[in-house]
């Protein structure tokens, strides 16, 4: 089993967000979380990451824990609904700070990635459309070869176009 997700509880100030969540998704699988808006589903991406600790409960990746383990998150690639870059950092920015901490990086999947795109790479990323931020970051994500693909409302913002290459290339 890649991701195992073991009777996780999260609750803030009271409010139980994830009450006993229990899952497995297998290698090689492409697993959507679907539910209505407050039903636990980004809290449980924020724990898939390892941005969020348990209550309790557990959640491993190939055996490891994913919460503060450095080696585990460095094989995964997360695309937030709301995109974040450094404030003044351009996408071939974000490539040579990528490149840094990831080992699997990809500049070659990275050069044929930027054909795909076709983005401006002197414009700083904030400066970017909606869309584009996402094209960026699907851009950006797919150079790691992550082992794990983690996206929240991955294609909110795209154009029907866009859409359909992303999801070619995930």
């Amino acid at each position: 089993t890649m991701i195992e997700v073991k009777d996780v509880v999260k609750t803030f100030d009271g409010f139980r967000a994830l009450d006993g969540v229990t899952m497995t998704v297998p290698r090689g699988a492409v697993y959507g979380l679907v539910g209505p808006n407050g039903a636990g589903k980004s809290t449980l991406i924020r724990h898939l990451t390892g941005i969020y600790r348990p209550d309790s409960g557990a959640i491993d990746i190939d055996g490891q824990p994913v919460y503060e383990n450095p080696a585990v998150k460095a094989r995964i690639a997360y695309i937030p609904d709301d995109v974040f870059y450094f404030p003044q950092a351009t996408i071939p920015d974000m490539m040579r700070y990528y490149r840094g901490i990831y080992p699997k990086f990809d500049a070659e999947r990275y050069q044929k990635l930027g054909e795909v795109f076709q983005l401006d790479p002197k414009r700083q990323i904030r400066r970017l459309s909606k869309g584009m931020q996402k094209q960026a970051a699907f851009w950006l994500a797919m150079s790691l070869r992550p082992d794990v693909l983690i996206l929240d409302e991955p294609v909110d913002g795209l154009d029907p176009v866009m859409r359909r290459q992303v999801w070619n290339l995930v």
